[in-house]
């Protein structure tokens, strides 16, 4: 993907000139398209991170082309431009994940703006998406419910071996916005936890909370359980046996 490559597609090629230059003048690479099919072709071709492209045209108009990209790509954004548009249009292009929808005669200014924000949310999305299979080899998956909680099934230890990066890892999306409010650990598969495992927890719970998050422990292994009982900190954290009762738990603070 070429993160200043955008894609304009319209049959007017006034349209299609005016959009180009004034976009290429502020730094960005576009590639014109004068129909649907063709501007399909140029994004499987080019990748370009963002299409603008006009609802009305002939063979293929812009909620087709809207549903190709999507069906291609789903974190590329599309900005419908249109001379006319009823309210039904918009409508049925928001509900297909429309990023925007503008009306001809295009104010370029607020189009740029718009082009800003829909790159500067699709670069998010693809760093958070590489952060995420990063860490394939010590947690299993990374689950976002709802808009309350992100579960992380750790998959390793917590020893000296393992913390290091479990760390690094849970702090990187922190500082990117990456989690929801409250950050569930699954620890069913943490077969073994030493007092640097314990450090670890204790220091992050400290740093959610300074941050304005909340830490949950979930479904712990009964070596984990034994561990935090015995030296006295099952208490100190927030511990349940399922996901869904952290969630029903958040939901009725919510309420």
């Amino acid at each position: 993907m070429k993160e200043k490559l955008i894609l304009v597609i319209d049959d007017e090629p006034d349209i299609c000139t005016e959009i180009s230059g004034y976009l290429s003048a502020k730094g960005y690479q576009v590639i014109i398209a004068h129909n649907g099919k063709d501007g399909m072709k140029l994004f499987i071709q080019h990748k370009p991170i963002l299409v603008l492209t006009d609802y009305k045209m002939p063979e293929m108009n812009g909620l087709e082309v809207l549903r190709a990209v999507k069906s291609v790509n789903k974190d590329i954004h599309v900005v419908l431009i249109s001379g006319a548009a009823d309210t039904k249009t918009i409508v049925e292009a928001i509900k297909d994940n429309a990023f925007d929808f503008l009306l001809k005669p295009v104010d370029l200014n607020h189009l740029l703006d718009i082009v800003k924000t829909a790159i500067a949310k699709t670069t998010v999305k693809i760093v958070q998406d590489k952060v995420r299979r990063a860490s394939v080899n010590f947690i299993n998956e990374v689950v976002d419910i709802g808009d309350e909680i992100t579960v992380l099934y750790f998959a390793e230890d917590l020893d000296e071996y393992t913390v290091g990066k479990y760390e690094l890892y849970i702090k990187k999306l922190v500082d990117e916005h990456s989690v929801k409010n409250n950050v569930v650990l699954f620890l069913k598969n943490v077969l073994y936890i030493n007092n640097m495992g314990l450090n670890f927890l204790i220091n992050l719970n400290d740093l959610l909370k300074q941050r304005g998050y909340a830490l949950f422990l979930c479904a712990l292994s009964q070596q984990v359980d034994f561990y935090l009982r015995s030296l006295g900190y099952l208490d100190f954290f927030s511990v349940d046996n399922t996901v869904e009762n952290v969630l029903d738990r958040v939901r009725k603070k919510q309420a």
